[in-house]
């Protein structure tokens, strides 16, 4: 069983710094590329309307919607780079990306999102700070796409040997069903992250009552943000 939990741990350190070197690349090397592109572009209009008396308006409206096109494909790199590691959680920590995923949350899905998390950024690894994230992030799009849910809770809280993550809905509940399949609504993926830092996750809920998602792993001592990276910002 500890080979086992070595391996889960092993696999999802893996996981989160591939995620990461993707992240890096779409941002720096291809969100650079496209940032000369639209340069280039914005410059070969304003040489056309410079040079000619009366220059031909279908080209010129031609360049400007390719630079608008540009613009578009640059802000969905940038997205994509965000999903795929939050900058956030690597510079401001664990609460900041928290706070972060909640406000991108409620203005994607309108629903409601009350957060009660520390003021100060609390010391967690960063191992369990990601692990931590990527349950919530996973536990919200539960509610998102199966809960009918109109808001949302999460709590952030220390105590002295861990750390709890708390998500809770007002939508439809879980099923029988729903509850009893380990591998149902991500459940089972949320587990062995959890498992690979120690840590555990219980998911409790009724029909009409809502679900509760909650998340306990070992507080560490070592503060997830701060960390020395070059990841983008």
């Amino acid at each position: 069983m500890e080979a086992l939990r070595r391996l889960s741990r092993r696999l999802t350190v893996v996981r989160e710094d591939e995620r990461t070197r993707l992240s890096r690349a779409l941002h720096d090397e291809l969100g650079q590329m496209l940032t000369s592109l639209k340069l280039d572009l914005t410059w070969l209009a304003a040489e056309v309307t410079r040079r000619e008396a009366h220059p031909p308006l279908p080209l010129i409206n031609r360049l400007q919607s390719i630079v608008g096109l540009v613009d578009v494909t640059i802000g969905t790199v940038r997205r994509i780079s965000r999903d795929l590691r939050p900058p956030v959680l690597d510079h401001l920590g664990l609460a900041e990306a928290i706070k972060w995923e909640a406000t991108t949350f409620e203005a994607r899905t309108g629903i409601r999102c009350r957060l009660n998390a520390p003021a100060r950024e609390v010391p967690v690894a960063q191992d369990a700070a990601t692990v931590l994230f990527r349950i919530l992030q996973e536990a919200l799009t539960n509610v998102a796409r199966h809960s009918h849910a109109g808001a949302v809770r999460i709590e952030l809280a220390r105590g002295r040997r861990h750390l709890r993550l708390e998500v809770r809905d007002n939508g439809r509940g879980m099923t029988e069903a729903e509850a009893a399949d380990p591998q149902g609504l991500g459940l089972l993926g949320m587990r062995e992250r959890a498992l690979s830092v120690g840590g555990e996750v219980k998911v409790h809920g009724a029909p009409g009552r809502g679900t509760v998602v909650t998340v306990r792993v070992p507080a560490g001592s070592t503060p997830a943000a701060g960390r020395k990276t070059d990841h983008p910002t």
